[in-house]
């Protein structure tokens, strides 16, 4: 992060940070750790442990505890069907977020939304995230390509031997 908060194009006050299943749950943990440098944070099926493992609930909600530092909204996508993380199982962790004091909307999907893979389906989710980003104040459409515009080709000649 501390990297890319360094480039000159990036506009430290407009930083989203977001990820999906192990990527979504540290995206809300790193939010807690360090909330000055994040603008919002979008959880698509977050976790680290699948709902079938013995230690899944305490190690989840042990990671979503830290995010609940975050003063920001966060927003949550999870998708029914998930192999993972059941809806059940999501709703708990969110809760847990919750009772550590963090804020966000939890979005339930169906089935056909591709559950762990809620992702590759911006039709079912899109809107939302969109006005996610419009409630932050930020951007929610994708902007339109601008031509690229290329240093002209030089050749580098090798010597003749």
């Amino acid at each position: 992060m501390d990297a890319i908060l360094a480039m000159t194009f990036v506009d430290r006050s407009r930083v989203v940070i977001g990820g999906q299943s192990r990527g979504g749950i540290l995206s809300v943990a790193y939010a807690g750790r360090r909330p000055e440098q994040v603008k919002g944070v979008i959880n698509f099926v977050g976790g680290w442990k699948g709902a079938s493992c013995v230690h899944a609930s305490a190690v989840n909600q042990g990671l979503f505890a830290r995010g609940g530092r975050y003063g920001g909204d966060t927003l949550w996508l999870y998708g029914d069907g998930d192999t993972f993380y059941s809806l059940t199982h999501s709703r708990e962790n969110f809760a847990a977020f919750q009772a550590a004091g963090g804020t966000g909307t939890f979005h339930e999907f169906p089935k056909s939304s591709g559950g762990h893979g809620i992702w590759t389906f911006p039709q079912h989710w899109g809107p939302i995230g969109e006005g996610y980003l419009k409630r932050l104040g930020l951007p929610s459409h994708k902007p339109q390509a601008q031509p690229m515009t290329r240093p002209p080709i030089t050749r580098m000649l090798s010597p003749v031997t």
